[in-house]
């Protein structure tokens, strides 16, 4: 029965992402622009709401506004791609990834088109570079960051990176601090050395529903006084605290 569900939702999704890809790129450079925002990463907002409902995922946030307002950048945890769609669902925010996104077919050049920012971690240059661009990046719409360098354990934190934090606190740039939630995280959790494919399979083969909430908590405008490491440890323990969980240290 799984297998039927999956090669089910699998031959609804994947030809919506490929037309949804191919409308993404020809109108990433049109000027039309809503609400500020482009139409190129509206289309990406519908496809996010779309494949949720595909997946049987079903999303909920109690103040979807605080990320309208915001502007700045917003820190989360990180489970899975899912974690991507919820913020997409609300309004369409540019991100800042892992290098290696470019390789996945569709989902790399959609997230070029949308304005994503790329970062090889292991690459001291790209790093510099991306200190860079994050300090001069606009502030609307929100620039979502996932602050534990990558997707982590289903009922988890990992550590955070405090690189971000020092970037907002010597530019005195906002932002704004979520949790991530799922009832049942498992299907959607993007385990390590797993790929894209493998993670797919997995996600189309639960019966669901699937509960996701995002959970803004507060917005933090540095002055540039602060201390950036101690910044990450409080927004590591205020996003494990929100979550019901203990953090990984």
């Amino acid at each position: 029965m799984n297998r039927l569900i999956a090669i089910f939702r699998l031959a609804i999704a994947l030809p919506i992402l490929a037309l949804a890809t191919l409308l993404i790129l020809l109108t990433a450079r049109l000027p039309f622009k809503r609400k500020g925002i482009g139409l190129a990463p509206w289309l990406c907002t519908l496809c996010a709401r779309l494949s949720m409902r595909i997946f049987n995922v079903r999303f909920s946030c109690a103040n979807p506004h605080l990320l309208w307002q915001h502007r700045g950048f917003v820190f989360a945890n990180h489970i899975g791609a899912f974690d991507i769609l919820m913020m997409l669902h609300i309004l369409p925010c540019r991100f800042l990834s892992a290098a290696e996104t470019k390789k996945i077919p569709f989902i790399g050049q959609v997230a070029e088109a949308i304005g994503t920012l790329f970062v090889d971690r292991a690459n001291r240059k790209s790093r510099a570079e991306i200190y860079k661009q994050l300090a001069e990046a606009e502030r609307f719409p929100a620039l979502v960051i996932y602050p534990e360098g990558g997707v982590g354990p289903a009922h988890n934190v990992q550590p955070f990176k405090y690189g971000s934090f020092e970037i907002c606190v010597k530019n005195q740039i906002p932002y704004l601090l979520c949790a991530i939630r799922y009832s049942q995280p498992e299907p959607l959790n993007w385990l390590k050395d797993e790929k894209f494919q493998q993670v797919l399979w997995k996600a189309a083969q639960h019966l669901g529903p699937i509960r996701a909430e995002l959970i803004p908590l507060r917005c933090v405008q540095p002055t540039g006084d602060e201390n950036a490491r101690e910044l990450t440890t409080q927004a590591h323990r205020e996003i494990a605290d929100a979550l019901g969980i203990l953090p990984q240290q």
